[in-house]
Formats: C-alpha cells, sequence, structure tokens
C-alpha cells in the first residue's frame, strides 16, 4: 500500500497530464462525439446560446398565412360569408382541397402586390382543379415557389429516403424554376438548428452514391433559399459544405399568423390587418399548415414551432445574410488544446484545493460568456462540449486525485505521529495547519491541565526487574492514556511514570467543559487502577499501584519549545506548575485526587466536591483552595458533608472549640477514622493552646513542593 502510494504520490502531475491527455483524445473520436448523451449535451448548450440571446421581431419583408384550425372548421365565419365565396365554399370540401383553392390565393395575393408567394405544401397527388393551378403558377412563375420533399420510405425491410416531386400535372412546359425542398433537417438530437439548402437525390440516397461517388450535382434547391432568390434578384445560398445554422428570431408566435380564410371575406380583407392587401405588398407570403391535424411541429431551440415558421426563420436568416457559422474542426481543436493547457496548469501549480476549484469554475464561466459574446456579436457557434469535457474531466480529476493523495497521506502521517504526539497535537497538525502556526509561535490561553503520578515508582526502579516493569507501565498507560483521550484530552508527555494531559490547548469546547472533561478523566482513573490492580493481583509479576492526581484550571502558555533538533509542543507556566503542586500534595493529605479552585468553580455543578485546604505553595504568596473530588452529581451528597463545610469555616474563623465539635461528629457519621478530620482536630487543638497570629487567614503552607 506505501508502495503504491509512494509511486502515485511521486507521479502525480504525470498522471494528471496522461488524464488530461486522454480526455482530448475521446473528444477527438467519433464514437464519442456521436454517442447521443453527447449530443444531446452538445445541443442543450448551442440553444441555451440562442434563449441568452436577445430575440428580435419579425422580419418585416415576411408574411404568414396558415391554414389554421379555423380555416378547416370555418367556425369562425357566418353561412353567408362562405356562400357569398366560391373559394370558401371550396374550402369546406374534404382535404386535400381543389387546387382551384391555391390559385385564387396566388391571383389575389399577386394582385396586391405580393412579391413571393410560397406554399409550403407538396402537392404530389393529383386532384380537382389541378389545371387552374397549373395556369396560375405558368403565369406567376418567377414569384412562386411550391414543394417537394424527401421522405423516409421502408421497402424490402430497408428504410431509405426517398424523393418526392410535386404532381407533374402542376408543371405546364415553360414552367421552371418553382419547385423547392421542404424538408428541415434535424440534428442528431432531433432538434432543427441548421438550415441545408442545397442538396441532390445523390447526397441524400445511400444507394445512388456509389454510382455518383463524391461528385454530387446539388442541384435541388430549397424553398427558403429559391424564395430569397427570386425576392432579392441574388443567390444567397449559403454553401453545402458550411454548418449553417438558422438565425431564429424567436419562439414559435414571433411571427403573427393570418387566417387564410379571412382574406375571402371582403369586409375582412379591407379591414386590418390585411388593409385591403396592403399588408403583403412587396413582401414574401409563406401559405403553410398552423392546424394541428397537419402535424407539422419541429423542435427548435426555442421549443416546439410549426413548419412554415421555421421556414419563415431560414428566409429571414438568409435576407439578413446572419446564417450562424461553426468554425472548421482544426480550430474546435486548437480551442480545446488550449483549454486542457490552462486546466493543467491550474491542476498542477496551485496547491490549494478551494483555490484551484474556484479557479476551474471561473475558467468555466469566462469560457460560457466568451461563448456566449461570439455567438451574440461574431455570429458564429463555437462547439463547447469538447473544451468544457476537458476542463470539468481533467479538472475533476486533478482535484479528486489531489484530496485523495493528501488524505491517504495525512492517515499515513497521522498514524506516524500518533505514536510520537497526541492525536489531538497530530489533528491540529494536519487539520489546522494555520491555528498550529500561530500555536508554535506561542500564545496565553486557558487550560486545564492534569498531572497523574504513581506512588513509590523510584522505589520499584531499585526492586523490579526492568522489562517486566516496563510491560506493567505500559499496561498502565494504555488504560489511562485512553481515558484522557476518550475525554478528548491532549496527551502532552510522559513524565518518567507521570502523565502531563491538557484540555483547551490544541482546541477548545469552552473553558467549562474542557475543565469537566479533565475532572471527569480524573474520576475514571479511580475504578481502571482498580481494575488493573484486581487483574494484577494474581500474577507475581505484577505489583500493586497507587496513584495521585492533580487537577487545575489556569491561564497558560501554549506554544512549541525546545531546540532545532527537538522541538516539543507543550504547555508552560503557573497553571502548569499548580497541578503537578497539587499532584505532590495527594501523598500529604492522603488523597488520590486534588482539585484547584478555578476548577472547582467551573464544575461545580457537575461534580460533589470536599473542601480539603486553603494551601499557600512553598515559593507562593496567594494561598489556593484546593479540593477533593467524591463523585458526579449523578450521586448525592454525602450526609456529612455539609457539616464538614461548616467546620471548615468555623476553623477558619478561629472558632476552633465548635469546630472540633464538627469535625468530631463528621468523623462519627464517616464511621472510621478520616485524615482530614484528625488533620483539623490536630491544628484546632494546636491553636487553641497557642493562637494564630493576628493576619492569620486560615491557609496552612506547605513545605514541600
Amino acid at each position: 500500500m506505501n508502495t503504491m502510494v509512494k509511486f502515485l504520490t511521486q507521479r502525480a502531475k504525470a498522471i494528471v497530464v496522461v488524464v488530461g491527455l486522454l480526455a482530448f483524445g475521446l473528444t477527438q473520436t467519433h464514437w464519442v462525439t456521436n454517442s447521443d448523451l453527447w449530443q444531446k449535451w452538445q445541443g442543450a448548450l448551442i440553444d441555451r446560446r440562442y434563449s441568452n440571446r436577445a430575440g428580435k421581431p419579425a422580419h418585416p419583408d415576411i408574411k404568414l398565412v396558415g391554414l389554421a384550425n379555423s380555416t378547416i372548421s370555418m367556425d369562425e365565419l357566418a353561412p353567408e360569408e362562405i356562400t357569398a365565396s366560391p373559394t370558401l365554399l371550396l374550402m369546406q370540401q374534404p382535404w386535400p382541397w381543389d387546387r382551384r383553392v391555391y390559385a385564387a390565393v396566388l391571383e389575389k395575393l399577386m394582385a396586391a402586390g405580393a412579391k413571393v408567394v410560397v406554399f409550403d405544401f407538396v402537392l404530389a397527388a393529383q386532384t380537382e382543379g389541378d389545371g387552374v393551378f397549373a395556369q396560375a403558377l405558368k403565369k406567376h412563375q418567377d414569384h412562386v415557389v411550391i414543394g417537394s420533399q424527401f421522405s423516409f420510405e421502408d421497402e424490402n425491410g430497408e428504410t431509405f429516403q426517398k424523393y418526392t416531386p410535386p404532381n407533374p400535372q402542376l408543371l405546364l412546359p415553360g414552367t421552371k424554376n418553382i419547385v423547392g425542398m421542404v424538408n428541415l433537417w434535424a440534428d442528431p438530437d432531433g432538434v432543427e438548428r441548421r438550415g441545408r439548402y442545397r442538396t441532390s437525390i445523390e447526397r441524400e440516397t445511400p444507394q445512388l452514391r456509389k454510382y455518383a461517388g463524391t461528385k454530387y450535382p446539388d442541384d435541388l434547391i430549397h424553398m427558403s433559399a429559391l424564395a430569397v432568390e427570386k425576392f432579392t434578384g441574388q443567390v444567397r445560398t449559403p454553401p453545402y459544405d458550411r454548418n449553417n445554422f438558422i438565425d431564429f428570431r424567436g419562439p414559435a408566435g414571433t411571427y403573427d399568423v393570418l387566417p387564410l380564410e379571412k382574406m375571402f371575406v371582403d369586409k375582412l380583407w379591407q379591414a386590418p390587418p390585411f388593409n385591403g392587401g396592403n399588408i403583403f405588398r412587396d413582401k414574401i407570403v409563406i401559405i403553410g399548415p398552423m392546424a394541428e391535424i397537419f402535424h407539422d411541429i419541429h423542435v427548435t431551440p426555442f421549443g416546439d414551432m410549426p413548419g412554415p415558421e421555421v421556414q419563415a426563420n431560414m428566409m429571414a436568416t438568409l435576407l439578413d445574410n446572419s446564417s450562424l457559422g461553426e468554425p472548421r474542426p482544426i480550430f474546435s481543436a486548437v480551442l480545446t488544446l488550449l483549454m486542457l493547457g490552462l486546466t493543467l496548469a491550474i491542476c498542477l501549480w496551485i496547491r490549494h484545493a478551494l483555490l484551484k476549484a474556484l479557479l476551474l469554475i471561473g475558467t468555466a464561466v469566462v469560457f460560457l460568456v466568451g461563448c456566449q459574446i461570439v455567438f451574440t456579436r461574431g455570429h458564429s457557434v463555437l462547439l463547447m462540449m469538447p473544451p468544457l469535457f476537458c476542463l470539468v474531466t481533467t479538472g475533476s480529476f486533478g482535484v479528486v486525485f489531489q484530496f485523495a493523495l493528501e488524505q491517504i497521506e495525512r492517515r499515513r502521517y497521522r498514524s506516524v505521529l500518533d505514536r510520537y504526539v497526541s492525536k489531538n497535537v497530530a489533528r491540529t497538525i494536519l487539520d489546522d495547519k494555520r491555528s498550529f502556526e500561530e500555536a508554535l509561535r506561542g500564545r496565553k490561553q486557558p487550560v486545564t491541565i492534569l498531572f497523574s503520578d504513581i506512588r513509590g515508582f523510584t522505589t520499584m526502579t531499585e526492586s523490579t526487574d526492568a522489562e517486566k516493569l516496563v510491560t506493567q507501565l505500559n499496561e498502565y498507560f494504555l488504560s489511562m492514556v485512553g481515558i484522557v483521550l476518550q475525554e478528548e484530552g491532549t496527551l502532552q508527555k510522559f513524565i518518567g511514570d507521570a502523565i502531563m494531559a491538557a484540555w483547551g490547548d490544541t482546541h477548545s469546547d469552552g473553558i467549562a467543559v474542557d475543565a469537566r472533561h479533565a475532572v471527569n478523566a480524573a474520576l475514571q482513573m479511580r475504578p481502571a487502577l482498580a481494575k488493573l490492580n484486581d487483574r494484577w493481583k494474581d500474577s507475581p509479576d505484577r505489583a500493586k499501584w497507587a496513584i495521585g492526581i492533580g487537577v487545575n484550571h489556569g491561564e497558560v502558555i501554549v506554544g512549541n519549545i525546545g531546540h532545532p533538533q527537538r522541538m516539543e509542543f507543550t504547555v508552560l507556566g503557573d497553571g502548569v506548575n499548580l497541578a503537578a503542586r497539587l499532584e505532590s500534595a495527594t501523598k500529604q493529605f492522603h488523597m488520590d485526587i486534588l482539585i484547584g479552585e478555578e476548577t472547582e468553580k467551573l464544575t461545580r455543578d457537575q461534580f460533589v466536591y470536599r473542601g480539603v485546604d486553603l494551601l499557600t505553595f512553598k515559593g507562593k504568596t496567594n494561598p489556593v483552595e484546593v479540593f477533593g473530588v467524591l463523585s458526579d452529581r449523578s450521586q448525592p451528597p454525602p450526609a456529612w458533608l455539609a457539616t464538614y463545610h461548616d467546620a471548615i469555616i468555623l476553623y477558619r474563623g478561629r472558632q476552633f472549640a465548635e469546630a472540633i465539635a464538627r469535625f468530631e461528629a463528621v468523623q462519627k457519621e464517616i464511621g472510621g477514622e478520616d485524615f482530614l478530620c484528625t488533620m483539623y482536630l490536630r491544628r484546632c487543638a494546636d491553636y487553641i493552646k497557642q493562637r494564630p497570629p493576628g493576619n492569620w487567614d486560615g491557609s496552612h503552607t506547605l513545605s514541600e513542593k
């Protein structure tokens, strides 16, 4: 495992580069870029640019006349209005209509001054009135366009495209250049975005390609391109080999649709919006199916749109010469490489994980904004998927890979550090480097310190086998240090057989919580030692041990102390010294735990304390109240405790006779010899014989450290 981690760490940058190059290679393969998911996301990114761009109004030179639902049902016209018009009577006949309807529409629009009339239909079948419509088409051949189409058909189990021209009877001798394709070719994701304005039967029919080779005549023109040529007198058809995106002006409804049937009601024809036909003067007029029954609905970047309105957008694109181009594949490849290079630079040279992620996100945002600007102002559709794929794939791998390696290294370092320093110190070093670096410089802060020491250990070292003693000591440390760590303390150090622990040095949950953890650890050491002694009693290689514990809370200095060859993260100061003095004083008071007054103040609601003495330690001038801890508050205080504390008050108030009575009562209630009561009884007797000096405050000076 360590060998693998070392290998990955040493070659981390090379691995990220390889992943980046692999991502770039995938963007150049058809099996990735032609996949459904890729095409879906690539199309969605293009469509988002359409919707983010400000919409445009309908082109003023294009008008739509639709075969709407009302045209089929005639429900918006009065019966007398229908009977007054021969054309409307013909429109009441079953579909497909008599072609005299189209002839009447063409003549009416030409009379109104329309410049080009486009019938967005494929009139392939033979129908009544073909001759009349054919004459009208020939008459206005320079101003009219009708449809042809490619359609998919099944033959002998195979699907292929078949070209369907209009009914030959509509094309009289001498009629030319009036047929254009109605087809709208969708992208692989099913969305209509591009305008294919010229093609050929050979190009669209796979069965014929083997005969045509690679030379296609492209002799079929789209009706939108043909209409624009007739309107402008110029050829504006882009070459086939360019990806010409339609400059959609907005969603469906951008172009108002004028109902066809209302053209043949005189009073409606004279009124707005027709205004006697002036609305069509010098315009391209598209007549097309808008009713649901025709199913001529196409998916566009703006959602569903009727076919005639898509044709209108294609014509507007050609009229304004605003087709959106797509750069050549080499440009996309170069752009993708540039994005990959920038991504690798961020991944390899930025070490901070959060900053790295922010830079990658910022790069993606800048790229998205840049592509939108190029789309809106430069009329160019940059393929965003390849660069974004490289950025997201390489960037995500770089961040996750670095994070994973850091976590593996962190765990490895922690496993090593835990052997030499406390888990809390290790966690501070690895998880909160800034805080630890501040601590290394040294700072003052409130900390609770615990000292524990084994009684008579020095004597044991002289009479006990060293190997056996070390084994027993390690068993003892395992139990006691486990309690410290369980109570979220920091194992500061081992001082021979002594344990020094701290709460609040590396982290703090509040000084009261820190103090509670420390006292709780001291209390738990009692039964833990009893359990060890019980286990050791039957072993000749083990001795029965007793310990003393001192706990004190105070302001100390936290920092990294030592020599450059050997540094130690520790605490020092008067608060530490007092904890050590309290541990030592346990021997003089025949107690196993002594608690300093600051710790007692912070935790008196959680533990039951017994006052021990007001002590002035050697080298100190101010006395310190010292307590013994009996239990936590889950156990009720003993009945004699209040009397005992009253006795101490009487003692410090120089009422020694009354104090003696109280101490004797307490000793009797305890039911046996009590060292503290005996100690105070002896002191009271001495002070009755020889009164203490006038400045006596009830404190006792310890002569030993």
